[in-house]
């Protein structure tokens, strides 16, 4: 372990001790009065002090005194997220970085259904999810491996969007945000009660210019409707069907060969969720769900072989050719379907045990992505359990585990155990193992890309697929505290090791078979027939030969230093271990965030500072390419006041994000490739300004 991470355990771990007295356990009471009751962690409902693993929660109160706008930006304010944007449209989120092209290490749900794209190689599409910040009770941030309770996806940890039950809402509200750069957002929702029936409609747009320099405008709507019906005492539906749409800026108008050009992509998503609960008593619950999520991307530019030529022998030699031009279709499609069922009982007093199965398929339509004619799709089964055992009053066993079968794939097991020990009602320490998997994409196993041109037909294989590639392993031991401070406050802390096996990165390919260039490319190229493949570059996802080892510690710190004040210190540091350089840096080797949340009367402030430390991770690929961004700090900033206008009240409040300036958080790998963009950022997060409105009636 490096100085940083043994410096910070040797300055925190003695702090955190048993040796807290009466009076501080007493004084810091109300914070563990307030800690919920969590889900993520095992899908058994537990304190927050009982879960196997760390867990961070983010409450209604928080995401409306942020202000923010982008549900993505929420997560900056966790330990061991990283979170950057390559423009305004584009988030990356991941815990504990890797996923350098991708970020498709954790599970994503949304009120227990998987939204992570099977078209969008396993990661989830932020700007297109339809939920609306103001319709999220919480969400439950499970900091580690999980695949125990979710399965393949939720190898290094688990975001779980919970929204609000209709029987908890009270009216209605329609809302506005106005601001820099174009910005121009309207929200309303609708909730309507009629004995058992809740019903909860809400729709949004969001508008506005992107980051200055770039193609970046959007124009996003969500509309979603819930329903909760409450059958009888012991039963219950709920349902849920929500639409997406949106137009966003993308590409670059100086990549080589206009390989990312500028366009605007059209994506749409719609899901229909139905839920049946039945709960014959306290200690016993079932559960049935099935949901369909569908995706469709409409995204088509031109590429040119004279645009934007950097090397001149080679510019001269393309001069002399025919001027070669290819439509490039990236449109594509996907469909998921999802069955399980659930059951929850207490056998005994101490112990509570839950088993469940789940079937799912995915399919995928991409003439770009497989270009072979493949409409590649996979079925999944899974059989999980956990269960939860209090041996004695202190201390608390969690056990669980996942058998899944993916098709193509043998059965594999990912095991989970956990034992925390309780010595004061306050106080929780925690020690445990687990092993996860994460199953290649069908994008990763079976894309096979290729760039044609109206002359010549193909001249680059930009991927190539590789059926053999394995799953990727991780091992993860995990010491946790969860307690008071003896100056008072609140302690969430976790130390971590993770070993990661058979990695899955993306590889040049210097053989691009099965590519064959036709007889008059390689006639006309005079004895080098892949000239243009080699200038452009082929890809391939496959396994990394050697092992991936995280090993640090994170925590977050709350302090109430008086009444209405918060204070929220989170801080990530970790030793990252790989032959490969590139995967090394691309996790940042730290992060850290402090938020200052103030209530005085009607107003309400939240300010935070980010830091994030240097990264090497982005978006498209260029051969030979290496750019590590670097460090950055910035501010983010709101304030809010409630008022009366005649008998209406009103909600208004002002939100600045990246104060301290321009910065770049994520790169586009092609076009920083280019000369002209050597030794400084070509594309840089810059400040926005907003005002948003939002009256309740």
């Amino acid at each position: 372990m490096s100085i940083r991470p043994r410096l910070a355990l040797a300055v925190l771990l003695p702090a955190l001790g048993t040796t807290t007295t009466a009076s501080a356990m007493d004084s810091d009471a109300h914070f563990f009065e307030s800690l919920p009751v969590v889900l993520s962690a095992s899908r058994l409902p537990q304190a927050l002090q009982d879960s196997p693993g760390a867990v961070t929660v983010i409450d209604a109160d928080m995401i409306a005194a942020t202000g923010y706008r982008d549900l993505a930006r929420l997560f900056r304010l966790v330990p061991g997220m990283q979170v950057a944007q390559e423009r305004g449209s584009q988030q990356w989120v991941t815990y504990h970085g890797l996923g350098a092209d991708y970020p498709n290490q954790m599970q994503v749900l949304i009120d227990g259904r998987s939204v992570y794209s099977p078209h969008y190689s396993g990661g989830a599409n932020w700007s297109a999810l339809p939920v609306l910040l103001e319709d999220i009770e919480r969400i439950e941030i499970v900091r580690g491996s999980n695949s125990a309770t979710y399965g393949s996806n939720a190898f290094l940890g688990v975001v779980n969007i919970i929204t609000r039950h209709t029987g908890a809402e009270t009216g209605n509200s329609v809302s506005t945000r106005l601001g820099s750069h174009g910005i121009a957002d309207l929200a309303g929702r609708a909730v309507l009660h009629d004995g058992p029936l809740g019903l909860r409609l809400s729709a949004e747009e969001q508008r506005d210019d992107g980051w200055s320099g770039l193609r970046d405008a959007q124009r996003l709507r969500r509309f979603n409707l819930r329903g909760d019906l409450a059958l009888d005492a012991m039963n219950a539906l709920q349902f849920s069907a929500a639409y997406s749409d949106g137009r966003l800026g993308v590409g670059f108008r100086d990549t080589l060969f206009d390989g990312s050009g500028e366009r605007d992509l059209e994506q749409s998503d719609y899901t229909l969720h139905l839920g049946w609960r039945h709960t014959p008593s306290a200690d016993e619950e079932w559960s049935l769900s099935w949901y369909r999520n569908g995706e469709r991307t409409r995204d088509e530019w031109q590429v040119d072989s004279r645009a934007n030529c950097v090397l001149t022998v080679v510019c001269d030699f393309l001069a002399r050719l025919p001027q070669l031009r290819g439509e490039v279709d990236n449109n594509r499609r996907s469909v998921r379907d999802n069955i399980e069922l659930q059951h929850r009982f207490s056998p005994t007093d101490g112990l509570r045990l839950l088993w469940g199965a789940e079937w799912r398929e995915d399919r995928i339509e991409s003439a770009f992505l497989f270009s072979d004619g493949r409409t590649p799709s996979q079925r999944e089964w899974r059989l999980f359990g956990n269960a939860e055992w209090r041996m004695a009053p202190e201390w608390l066993w969690n056990a669980g585990a996942m058998a899944e079968h993916i098709e193509g794939d043998t059965l594999r097991l990912a095991p989970r155990l956990f034992l925390n020990w309780q010595p004061a009602p306050a106080t929780a320490w925690r020690v445990g193992y687990s092993r996860a998997w994460r199953q290649p994409t069908l994008y990763e196993r079976w894309a096979n890309v290729q760039v044609s041109t109206d002359v010549f037909g193909v001249v680059n294989q930009r991927h190539t697929p590789n059926p053999g590639i394995r799953p990727q392993q991780i091992d993860s031991w995990e010491l946790g505290y969860l307690g008071p401070l003896p100056w008072g406050g609140l302690a969430d802390v976790r130390v971590f090791d993770e070993h990661i096996t058979d990695y899955i990165r993306r590889t040049p390919v210097l053989d691009p078979a099965p590519f064959v260039p036709s007889q008059a490319l390689s006639d006309m190229l005079g004895g080098n027939p892949f000239l243009i493949h080699q200038i452009m570059g082929g890809t391939q996802w496959a396994n990394m030969p050697d092992k991936v080892r995280l090993t640090g510690i994170e925590y977050q710190l709350t302090l109430r230093p008086r009444a209405g004040t918060t204070l929220r210190l989170t801080h990530t540091v970790m030793q990252r271990r790989a032959d490969d350089p590139a995967v090394r840096r691309s996790v940042a080797p730290y992060s850290a965030s402090l938020t200052w949340l103030q209530e005085i009367g009607a107003w309400r402030s939240a300010a935070s500072v980010l830091h994030m430390g240097p990264l090497e991770a982005g978006t498209g690929y260029a051969p030979g390419q290496r750019y590590t961004v670097p460090a950055y700090t910035t501010l983010d900033w709101s304030l809010g006041r409630s008022l009366r206008v005649g008998a209406q009240a009103l909600e208004i409040q002002l939100t600045a994000t990246n104060l301290l300036g321009a910065h770049q958080e994520l790169a586009h790998k092609p076009l920083q490739a280019m000369p002209r963009y050597a030794g400084r950022a070509a594309n840089e997060a810059g400040r926005q300004v907003f005002v948003s409105l939002q009256l309740p009636f």
